[in-house]
């Protein structure tokens, strides 16, 4: 059996310039179109799963209602909450960079949380265990999910074994707005699960 799956960053937002981690921030009309033109070519999607922030939600509300299919909401696919970083310009942050928990975060990021935020490494946990249950439990043979960058940044790292405390690398990858992923899963005899990225 094989499974593909796109994973849709969300279009550009009404607010630019911010760490938008857990902030919900609605789309702007450019976001809009962005992801009209991502989906506009795929055909019988299965299974359509979208992060609960607005920037992700509504679009995939929007389509599913036009296409006469159901979501799913999933919180585990929320972007990295940065807690009281969260909604700051990305210019006062890195201008605070020398300072301890800022500092120590960006050098251990799997140890140091943002204040009131998640590690590093609780947010690789949770994209993976949510990967992990799709790909037990989860046989639709086409599914479009809506979230964020950082979200297919892990799962990215995680089908390719990147050190998951390699930050430069996952740095490396670049996802624009309303840009599409493809993920490749293969299940052979054993229903062992091969996933592929797919360029």
């Amino acid at each position: 059996m094989e499974q593909v799956w796109y994973f849709i960053r969300h279009g550009t937002p009404q607010v630019t310039g911010c760490l938008l981690g857990a902030t919900d921030v609605p789309l702007s009309d450019l976001g809009w179109q962005q992801l009209s033109e991502a989906v506009a070519h795929f055909k019988n999607i299965d299974n359509v799963v979208s992060s609960p922030l607005k920037r992700c939600k509504a679009f995939a509300e929007h389509m599913c209602a036009h296409r006469n299919a159901s979501l799913k909401v999933d919180a585990q696919l929320q972007e990295m909450n940065f807690g009281d970083w969260d909604g700051q310009p990305y210019e006062l942050l890195w201008q605070q960079t020398s300072t301890p928990t800022i500092g120590q975060f960006w050098q251990s990021p799997n140890i140091y949380a943002p204040p009131n935020g998640e590690s590093l490494q609780q947010f690789q946990t949770r994209i993976i265990q949510w990967w992990t249950k799709q790909l037990g439990n989860n046989r639709c043979r086409s599914n479009m999910v809506f979230t964020h960058a950082g979200v297919i940044k892990q799962l990215i790292g995680h089908i390719l074994c990147l050190e998951s405390s390699n930050m430069q690398a996952f740095n490396a990858l670049d996802i624009g707005y309303g840009k599409v992923v493809s993920v490749h899963v293969y299940y052979d005899e054993q229903d062992k699960a091969w996933p592929k990225v797919v360029f």
